[in-house]
C-alpha cells in the first residue's frame, strides 16, 4: 500500500511477514478442484497474515485502557481463529483428503509444522483472553509474534504446495470435504469471525480478487448487524468490512 504524495510512509499489514502469492496469480485453477482448494486456502492464509502483521505493528502504539481492551480482544478472535483453522485441518479435513487419496501421512509434514508454532499462538491466545488492560505489554506480544511469525509464515506457504500436489486425485470427493469443512468453520461466533475475516482480505491484492465468495447483501449484514459487538476491536484491522485497504488506526511512519 503506497503512501500518498506528500505523507510519511505507514507501515500497512502486508509486511513485515510477507503475503503468499495465491495460485491463480501463474495458472488456470479451474484446471482441477485441488488447485482451487489451494487457492482459497491461500486467500485465508493471507487473511491470517496480514492480522499478524497488524497485532504486531500496532501493539506498541495502544496505551489508553479502552484501546488495550479493544486490542486484546482482536488478538484473542485472531488467535482463537487461527487455531480453530488448524485443528479443523488436524482432526477432519486433512486425514478425509488422504482418505480420497489413498495416501495416509501425505499432509503429516503439514501438520508437524502445525506443531512448531502451535505452543505460541496458544500464548498469544491465553494473553489475549487472560490479560488486564493495566497489565498490558506490547513487548510481550511483539515477542511472542516475533518467535512464532518464521515457522508460521513458512507453514501457511507450504501447505499451499502441499494443496496443489493433490491434483492427480480425484477432485470432487476433494471439494465436497473442502465444503464440509468450510461450513464447520462458519459455525464460529458471527460475531466476531466475519467481520474480523473481512477486514482482514484486501479486495485490490493481486489486481483484485473476491474472495471470499458470499451471498448478495451478506457483507451489509455484517457490517451492520455481527460488527457492532465488538466494533472497538475492528478498529485494528487493515481493511473495511468491504476489503478495501485502509491505514492502520494505530499505525506509525
Amino acid at each position: 500500500m503506497a503512501p500518498a504524495t506528500g505523507t510519511s510512509f505507514r507501515p500497512w499489514a502486508d509486511g513485515p511477514w510477507p503475503l503468499i502469492e495465491t495460485p491463480s496469480k501463474t495458472q488456470d485453477i479451474s484446471q482441477h478442484e485441488a488447485l482451487y482448494i489451494a487457492n482459497e486456502m491461500a486467500f485465508a492464509h493471507n487473511a491470517m497474515l496480514r492480522g499478524l502483521n497488524a497485532l504486531y505493528l500496532q501493539a506498541e502504539q495502544v496505551t489508553e485502557p479502552q484501546d488495550v481492551a479493544d486490542f486484546l480482544v482482536f488478538l484473542r478472535s485472531w488467535a482463537g481463529w487461527v487455531s480453530h483453522h488448524h485443528t479443523l485441518e488436524e482432526e477432519q479435513m486433512f486425514p478425509q483428503f488422504e482418505g480420497v487419496m489413498e495416501q495416509p501421512n501425505f499432509l503429516q509434514g503439514n501438520v508437524h509444522e502445525h506443531h512448531s508454532f502451535q505452543p505460541i499462538l496458544k500464548q498469544l491466545l491465553d494473553y489475549g483472553t487472560k490479560t488486564e488492560p493495566a497489565s498490558y505489554k506490547a513487548s510481550t506480544v511483539r515477542g511472542l509474534i516475533e518467535q512464532m511469525a518464521p515457522n508460521f509464515r513458512e507453514h501457511l506457504a507450504n501447505e499451499i504446495t502441499s494443496l496443489m500436489s493433490m491434483a492427480p486425485y480425484d477432485g470432487p470427493a476433494l471439494l465436497r470435504i473442502y465444503k464440509e469443512c468450510e461450513a464447520e468453520a462458519g459455525k464460529q461466533d458471527k460475531n466476531v469471525i466475519p467481520p474480523m475475516v473481512l477486514g482482514l482480505r484486501d479486495v485490490t491484492f493481486e489486481g483484485g480478487n473476491q474472495w471470499p465468495a458470499m451471498p448478495p447483501l451478506s457483507t451489509h449484514f455484517v457490517h451492520y448487524l455481527f460488527a457492532r459487538k465488538h466494533a472497538g476491536a475492528w478498529r485494528f484491522l487493515p481493511s473495511d468490512t468491504w476489503g478495501k485497504p485502509r491505514p492502520l488506526a494505530f499505525g506509525k511512519p
